[in-house]
């Protein structure tokens, strides 16, 4: 027997609710089971039809999202955006820290994510033929979906961990329109991409292309057959033009060095905007140092590079190392770049650091949503709003 919520805004045999829940205006969820955590948002004229939801804590769901599909789960931490139109005969799930943007449509059997997806704006997976039985999108941890990207799930489509396909890409699982009885060539197949792979904007991937591991794929190319892994392909038909062996070229320690004085050195021209200061910004042998002052507080960051040895600096607040860092030069938050970890808690400088790292393509995971000091003119023009 179903029962209602105390603002009737949830209709289920089981309800489970945690603290802080907000459910907006003119939001109904329909259900068997409803399990909802800690601080969860669900924002006006959501619909949400399904058999069992579980939503983890601090999930959040936009306006005007409709959800229907028998099985929902949410990690902790996921937001799905404003006008999302989702509709899987199976179930969608979406590991924690996982972001769905706006104005996004879902359709196929069903969508499964792993940790931190980030899928943009105006994204379509699903299209033609996604009723069919293998209509399934599988991604791995930490790939990035962006804007205005389709995904053709008339066959199955699976992205491996680290990939991202970049502004307009277009993953096709079938093509067939012209009578085939007059000759006229159709095909289907699914699509794989591999992980830690790029697909760059304005690229379509045919059915039945598999892309393997570490392989990139250049601006406006058509992939009509299998990618080799740590290749570069690119053109109109993609062809290899680096092999394995070839790309990419690997850094030495002293390119490290090089790349990694360069990077801190930019992020410091990154601060004024934000009304924070870069008071101290030099190198020092290997090492980098760069000082910063923002909301009053002083923040000492060090890079060390290559030879760096117990009792060659003092300790700062936030260090960084791609090499085996002896503990006493660690900062109370340490960035080991290698094994993209992160130590300690940090703060507004250090989670600002770690964004602007990702970037530039050095992604340190925290299990937090990666967290940038916003741009000073914007923030006060904003505040405008609230008063």
């Amino acid at each position: 027997m179903l029962k209602a919520s105390q603002d009737n805004s949830i209709y289920a045999e089981v309800i489970s609710m945690g603290e802080r829940v907000h459910i907006g205006k003119n939001s109904i969820v329909r259900a068997k089971e409803v399990i909802i955590g800690n601080d969860v948002v669900i924002g006006d004229n959501v619909d949400i039809v399904c058999d069992r939801l579980e939503l983890g804590n601090g999930c959040k769901i936009g306006n005007n999202t409709t959800i229907t599909t028998p099985d929902i789960n949410l990690g902790a931490g996921c937001s799905i955006g404003k006008t999302v139109e989702v509709e899987l005969n199976e179930y969608l799930h979406l590991g924690k820290s996982s972001v769905v943007g706006n104005r996004v449509v879902i359709g196929g059997q069903g969508m499964r994510s792993g940790e931190f997806l980030w899928m943009k704006n105006d994204v379509i997976v699903g299209g033609g033929g996604c009723a069919g039985p293998r209509s399934y999108l599988t991604t791995g941890d930490n790939v990035a979906i962006f804007d205005k990207c389709y995904i053709n799930l008339s066959e199955a489509v699976t992205l491996g961990d680290g990939t991202a396909l970049s502004y307009n890409v277009v993953l096709l699982t079938h093509g067939a329109w012209q009578p085939a009885l007059m000759g006229y060539p159709t095909k289907f197949g699914p699509v794989h991409v591999g992980k830690q792979c790029v697909v760059y904007l304005n690229s379509v991937v045919l059915p039945g292309v598999s892309i393997g591991d570490y392989a990139t794929i250049g601006a406006s190319s058509l992939v009509n057959k299998d990618i080799p892994a740590h290749s570069l392909a690119t053109g109109n038909p993609a062809r290899v033009i680096k092999g394995s062996g070839e790309f990419p070229k690997a850094l030495t320690a002293e390119g490290i060095d090089i790349l990694m004085h360069e990077i801190i050195a930019d992020y410091a021209t990154t601060l004024p905007p934000k009304d924070a200061e870069a008071l101290e910004c030099r190198p020092d042998g290997t090492n980098f140092t760069l000082t910063t002052l923002f909301a009053g507080t002083k923040t000492h960051i060090v890079y060390y590079g290559q030879g760096t040895q117990a009792g060659q600096s003092t300790q700062p607040d936030v260090s960084i190392s791609y090499y085996p860092l002896p503990d006493e030069l660690k900062g109370s938050t340490h960035f080991d770049i290698n094994e993209r970890k992160m130590t300690g808690d940090g703060n507004a400088i250090s989670e600002d650091l770690r964004d602007y790292l990702r970037r530039r393509a050095i992604k340190i995971f925290t299990g937090k949503q990666f967290r940038t000091i916003p741009l000073a003119n914007l923030k006060r023009i904003k505040e405008k709003r609230k008063n």
